[in-house]
């Protein structure tokens, strides 16, 4: 799953790839958002921060954990299911 992040400092650092799993967009319009606005949470279609916020619900409910890494590995896995 390293395409989806790297550590920076010890912490973990999402990749466009990763950002866009957790928002449930494509890896292409996450590129041209940053392209467009700059890579700050700040520039995020509204829209988009709230599909985020479901997914991050729907993670916790589904699993009962809260973390990042989890919900890129939940995420991922949906992916491949077609779901």
């Amino acid at each position: 799953m390293s395409e989806l992040y790297r550590y920076i400092d010890g912490e973990p650092t999402l990749s466009a790839a990763g950002m866009a799993l957790l928002l449930g967009v494509t890896e292409e319009q996450m590129r041209a958002q940053a392209e467009r606005s700059g890579t700050g949470i700040a520039a995020l279609p509204e829209a988009w921060v709230k599909a985020g916020n479901r997914r991050r619900k729907e993670y916790e409910a589904a699993t009962g954990r809260t973390d990042m890494l989890g919900a890129l590995a939940y995420w991922q896995a949906q992916k491949q299911e077609g779901k």
